[in-house]
């Protein structure tokens, strides 16, 4: 079973400080497609992650980034997680982007975002592009996202697109980017499952 750091949600407090959180969504996902979550502390140490035996990163939702929204939290998650970024990157490993995780390499990698409308709903459609992973041509996912990437440099491949043209899956190399989040309930969620296990096998 592989071991994957996962990012956790930020918030800060005046009296108590930064505090993380993690779903337990994540951790019952994980046992259902085969990985091992390890939260990250947000202590960027290489050798910590060499000594845990770390094969790739999941950059988790929640939080937004710091240039759309000033917030304290915001600017410490996006300071901390590019140095994260940074290391994965120089050492070619498995990055996965799930919705702020998603936004937060867009912009890494210069892609435009912008404020979604209509995209905090429990189910919407989206459409497969380019089908490398699925049969199918559509999907029903969840969305919870203020903030959409419309925009992706040519060495990113778009997978699916929502009806609006925002990107809602992608990849490049070993990256790849999903603006739903596949931990939580989905309308197709048997399709969701096939399609993270293949990511999971292909990286």
């Amino acid at each position: 079973m592989k071991n994957f750091l996962i990012t956790q949600n930020v918030s800060y407090d005046s009296k108590k400080g930064y505090q993380f959180s993690l779903s337990k969504d994540w951790f019952d996902y994980s046992a259902k497609i085969g990985i091992n979550l390890i939260p990250y502390n947000y202590r960027f140490s290489s050798k910590y992650l060499i000594n845990l035996k770390i094969e790739g990163v999941i950059f988790s939702g929640g939080n937004d980034l710091y240039h759309l929204n000033k917030k304290k939290e915001n600017f410490f998650r996006d300071k901390e997680e590019k140095k994260l970024f940074k290391y994965f990157s120089i050492k070619n490993m498995p990055i996965l982007g799930i919705c702020r995780g998603f936004q937060f390499i867009a912009h890494k990698f210069d892609g435009s975002i912008v404020k979604s409308k209509n995209h905090i709903k429990k189910k919407q459609k989206i459409y497969l592009l380019k089908n490398n992973f699925l049969k199918d041509k559509s999907l029903y996912v969840n969305s919870y996202h203020k903030f959409s990437v419309n925009f992706l440099p040519k060495n990113f491949e778009i997978i699916a697109r929502h009806k609006d043209k925002s990107i809602e899956i992608a990849r490049y190399k070993k990256i790849y980017c999903l603006m739903f989040h596949p931990e939580r309930k989905n309308y197709s969620q048997k399709k969701i499952d096939q399609l993270l296990k293949k990511i999971l096998k292909m990286i």
